[in-house]
């Protein structure tokens, strides 16, 4: 009997967890910056420097910069938030 209160309280805890889960990804998403707020200079590509002003850009720089250009075009920023959200 007491297996069975605690399985039916953690079925009805099941969905606030969830959507407490939901609602942090949603607000990481919603503070995550913009390309064109990191692209300070407005050249259309996003500099070392301008990426060391975002920990998360500034760590990932080296295997977001496909091309090994040294700067971040607007596809490869996207691909990287893409691949942000796909590892959370």
């Amino acid at each position: 009997m007491k297996k069975m209160m605690i399985v039916a309280g953690l079925g009805l805890c099941a969905p606030f967890l969830a959507h407490a889960g939901n609602a942090a990804l949603a607000s990481e998403e919603a503070t995550a910056p913009a390309f064109e707020q990191v692209d300070t200079n407005r050249d259309g590509a996003i500099s070392r420097e301008e990426a060391s002003a975002f920990s998360a850009l500034e760590t990932g720089f080296e295997r977001v910069d496909a091309n090994r250009d040294g700067k971040l075009d607007a596809e490869e920023f996207k691909r990287s938030r893409q691949e942000g959200k796909a590892g959370k």
